[in-house]
């Protein structure tokens, strides 16, 4: 009885978490709402989720600017008080 208890608890707990920990976008996994919507057919409860996820991470944005000898160097972080240009790059 008390490992069915334990289990039970554990299960809850990765319930709550799927519903409240933001993930790399800052939305949880799961959504009260597309849960509502979707709570008859399970293969869509994580669709938008993880797709959403993959999409996102697939996306990644650069910054591009010229050294001081004129050639081009990209980065993450442009250094401070360069005129960087911003760029987005899709993993293919």
């Amino acid at each position: 009885m008390r490992y069915f208890l334990i289990l039970l608890v554990l299960i809850a707990a990765v319930a709550v978490a799927l519903f409240t920990v933001p993930l790399e976008n800052g939305k949880p996994m799961l959504d009260w709402q597309h849960v509502q919507e979707n709570w008859q057919e399970p293969e869509k409860l994580f669709d938008d989720g993880v797709e959403g996820l993959v999409k996102k991470s697939e996306q990644t944005t650069l910054y591009r600017w010229r050294d001081p000898q004129g050639n081009w160097q990209y980065g993450q972080i442009p250094p401070p008080g360069v005129d960087a240009e911003e760029m987005s790059i899709q993993a293919r």
